[in-house]
């Protein structure tokens, strides 16, 4: 039996949402609702994508639909508190990511949905890349002792503001990989921001993030051309390099060089690194994945793969660098509070 399920916002990157919900109907899906306060937008989205009702507000949902079990949350950043908190008195709930604007919303989220039992998912897409999951199981066993990532693209589109800035745009996906990586919560960050202009939020962030023995230097930026975009992570283990690129899906292991005695006191030295892994684009969509993940840890009751707390930890992780840049010193973290939703 296949899931009724509401969208709510469907601008930017909500439509992206209606057309994969669209393909799970019938498979995981056997309703699709539409909330979004801009009717036109809406109706535009519904003439494209099959949908059972189209509603300008979630009290109209509720109002208008009773039985449905789950909702995707694709609205600002600034609009993720109020509208989870509206909705998880009543069903399972995707945000998109970052959890919260604040700490304060993320841990009242997190009360909340402990409150009412509720599977709560956070869009962690990057978790669902191809090239993640390769290099997981490549590092698989292995020592991670450093690892680097770089996030960098244009800026939003006329000075907009509803989703803050670049660390809880763009950073927050790096972190959160870093963490799934590492496998532990980091210790402490020191990180530089930067602004530009009238703009009220960081254009830049650089954050060095402590681990129990180890390190993760991060940089995610919009001071870049306006066509300039690009995605990488690396992981460095004690005898390799594993670097990959998010939109080429393009893996290098740099396993650094050999030398060989070629006679007469002469040597040769051969750099052993081996390129040539390329992620297929035939895989499934990221957000296909996410999806699917989300409706079936709806359906059985488990974990999703990026849950509250995920989110709760990636949000606080940017929230200390961004404390870090504007005291210009470093910062430590506590998690006690994670014992309480453990």
């Amino acid at each position: 039996m296949g899931l009724n399920v509401a969208l709510i916002g469907v601008g930017r990157w909500g439509k992206n949402h209606a057309r994969v919900l669209s393909q799970l109907r019938g498979s995981y899906l056997d309703s699709l609702f539409i909330v979004d306060k801009n009717v036109k937008r809406a109706r535009e989205v519904a003439a494209k994508y099959p949908v059972d009702g189209i509603y300008e507000s979630i009290e109209e949902l509720l109002k208008g639909e009773k039985s449905v079990d789950a909702a995707v949350i694709a609205v600002p950043t600034v609009f993720h508190y109020k509208v989870a908190s509206a909705l998880l008195p009543y069903m399972d709930v995707f945000i998109e990511k970052p959890l919260a604007a604040t700490l304060e919303e993320g841990e009242s989220l997190l009360s909340l949905a402990r409150k009412e039992n509720r599977v709560v998912a956070v869009g962690h897409i990057e978790r669902f890349n191809p090239v993640v999951k390769v290099c997981m199981k490549m590092v698989e066993g292995s020592e991670i002792v450093g690892m680097t990532a770089r996030r960098l693209g244009p800026g939003p589109a006329g000075g907009y503001t509803l989703n803050l800035g670049v660390g809880h745009d763009l950073l927050v996906h790096d972190i959160d990989i870093v963490n799934l990586f590492m496998g532990s919560l980091p210790r402490a960050v020191y990180a530089r921001t930067y602004k530009t202009g009238n703009f009220p939020y960081e254009v830049e962030v650089a954050a060095l993030y402590e681990y129990d023995g180890t390190t993760a230097f991060l940089e995610a930026s919009w001071r870049t051309a306006p066509k300039y975009k690009h995605r990488s992570f690396e992981v460095r283990l004690v005898d390799k390099v594993v670097a990959a690129d998010y939109i080429l899906r393009r893996i290098v292991i740099d396993e650094g060089i050999e030398r060989w005695e070629i006679g007469g006191g002469r040597e040769a030295v051969t750099h052993m690194e081996r390129t040539g892994i390329e992620v297929s684009y035939l895989q499934e969509e990221p957000l296909r994945l996410e999806m699917i993940d989300f409706l079936e840890s709806v359906k059985t009751g488990r974990k999703p793969m990026a849950d509250i707390i995920d989110g709760y930890i990636a949000l606080k992780s940017v929230v200390y660098a961004l404390k870090s840049g504007e005291l210009g010193e470093r910062v430590t973290f506590e998690w006690d509070e994670l014992s309480k939703y453990a």
